[in-house]
């Protein structure tokens, strides 16, 4: 399903986006779009496989391997 929606830019903002399509960089304003929200969705999933990873490197975390370690570790949660 293709949902249509309108939007509103800066003059600036809309320069800048003729400018990506004109040089060939997009095929249209909505091929720009599209990728532009990829683009912050796959970042924003990379943002929080960063944290887990200095949350792990800290000692912050537990590594759960198999059965035993879970069992363990939601005995210590359930207090």
């Amino acid at each position: 399903m293709i949902n249509t929606i309108n939007i509103s830019l800066p003059t600036q903002l809309k320069s800048e986006a003729e400018k990506l399509i004109e040089g060939g960089y997009f095929v249209s304003f909505s091929d720009l779009t599209r990728t532009a929200i990829r683009r912050l969705v796959e970042s924003k999933y990379d943002f929080w496989a960063d944290e887990a990873k200095a949350d792990f490197a800290k000692g912050k975390l537990t590594q759960i391997s198999d059965e035993k370690d879970i069992g363990a570790y939601l005995k210590s949660v359930k207090g």
